[in-house]
C-alpha cells in the first residue's frame, strides 16, 4: 500500500511541476505560441492586393533598375484589440536589408481605409507612390547603427549565427508613453526575427529583423548584423528605427540606446523618415491619418 502512495504521490508531484513550468512559460515575455497568428491564405491575398497600390524607387536611380522589389511575404500579420487595430500588415522592400517598411492597419468597419505609416530602414533615399501618385520621398535617414559592444565572435555557420542574434537581441527592452494620459506600456519582444537576409555588396554577412510590440502591433523595429568583408572580419551591429507615433524609449543591458519623442499633434510630413497617410479602399485623393488610432 505505502509502494501505491509513493506511485500516487509521484505523478502528482510530476503534474504540478509541468503545470508550473507552464505557468512560466505563459508569462515569457519572448513566448513564440504569443508571437503573430498564421498567416492564412486569405490574409495573404488581401496583403498582396494592398502592397501592389504601393511603389518604391530609389531616388537618385531611373528606368527599371531604380524600383526597389517587395519583399514576397507580409513580414507579419498582426492586430490590437486594445487599441481598436485590426487586420494589419507589416511589409518590406529591398533584397539585403529592407530600403523601407510599412504598416498598414483598419479599424473594424468593413470599407474603413488603411493608415499606412512608412518608416526608412537604409542609407538610401527612397521614394514611394501611392496608386500611382507621389506620395513619400524622405529627406534625411533616421537609423544609425551602433557596435554591440560586448559581441561574441561571429560565427561560421548561419544556425549558430541565428542563435547568437536572438541571444543578442533578448538584451534589449523596450518601453514606450501613450495614450490614455501619456500612460507608460512595456513593449514586448517577437521571439522570432520577421525577416533574414544578407548583402555581400554591402558586406552585410547576417542580419536579421525584429519587432518590439504592443501585442502583435509593432511599436519599434531592431535590426541586428553581422557586418564586415569576410566572417573572420565581422562585427556585430544593432539599429533601431520607429514604427509609432508615440514616445519609445531601447535599452540595451539596462542602459538606454534609442529614444524617439511622440510626434507633436500626430503630424508627420511626406519628407520626414517617418510618415504616416490613409489609403482609402478606392483610388481617391487621400489625406494624412494624423494621430492614427493605436499608433
Amino acid at each position: 500500500m505505502s509502494r501505491v502512495y509513493f506511485l500516487c504521490a509521484t505523478f502528482a508531484g510530476l503534474v504540478l511541476a509541468l503545470v508550473i513550468c507552464a505557468a512560466a512559460r505563459a508569462k515569457d515575455p519572448t513566448d513564440a505560441a504569443a508571437s503573430a497568428k498564421p498567416i492564412d491564405a486569405s490574409a495573404l491575398e488581401q496583403a498582396k492586393t494592398v502592397a501592389e497600390r504601393l511603389e518604391v524607387r530609389l531616388a537618385d536611380a531611373t528606368g527599371e533598375r531604380g524600383i526597389v522589389p517587395p519583399i514576397e511575404r507580409p513580414l507579419l500579420l498582426f492586430g490590437d484589440d486594445p487599441r481598436n487595430l485590426t487586420r494589419g500588415i507589416l511589409w518590406g522592400w529591398g533584397a539585403g536589408r529592407p530600403v523601407a517598411v510599412a504598416e498598414l492597419w483598419r479599424g473594424r468597419a468593413e470599407n474603413s481605409p488603411y493608415a499606412v505609416s512608412l518608416t526608412l530602414t537604409g542609407p538610401d533615399m527612397v521614394a514611394m507612390t501611392s496608386d500611382g501618385k507621389p506620395k513619400w520621398e524622405p529627406a534625411r535617414k533616421q537609423m544609425e547603427f551602433m557596435a554591440f559592444a560586448d559581441a561574441p565572435v561571429v560565427a561560421t555557420k548561419e544556425s549558430a549565427r541565428l542563435r547568437q542574434i536572438k541571444e543578442m537581441a533578448r538584451r534589449f527592452e523596450a518601453h514606450e508613453f501613450w495614450d490614455p494620459e501619456n500612460s507608460r506600456f512595456e513593449l514586448r519582444l517577437l521571439v522570432q526575427p520577421v525577416h533574414r537576409y544578407s548583402d555581400m555588396a554591402a558586406e552585410i554577412l547576417d542580419g536579421a529583423l525584429f519587432v518590439f510590440a504592443h501585442g502583435t502591433n509593432p511599436e519599434a523595429l531592431l535590426f541586428i548584423e553581422a557586418f564586415g568583408p569576410t566572417i573572420e572580419k565581422a562585427k556585430w551591429q544593432y539599429g533601431l528605427v520607429r514604427t509609432s507615433n508615440a514616445e519609445s524609449h531601447v535599452e540595451l543591458d539596462g542602459r538606454e540606446v534609442w529614444m524617439q519623442p511622440r510626434v507633436k499633434g500626430g503630424a508627420t510630413r511626406p519628407v520626414d523618415p517617418y510618415f504616416v497617410f490613409s489609403l482609402p479602399p478606392a483610388t481617391v485623393p487621400t489625406e494624412p491619418a494624423g494621430d492614427a488610432p493605436g499608433k
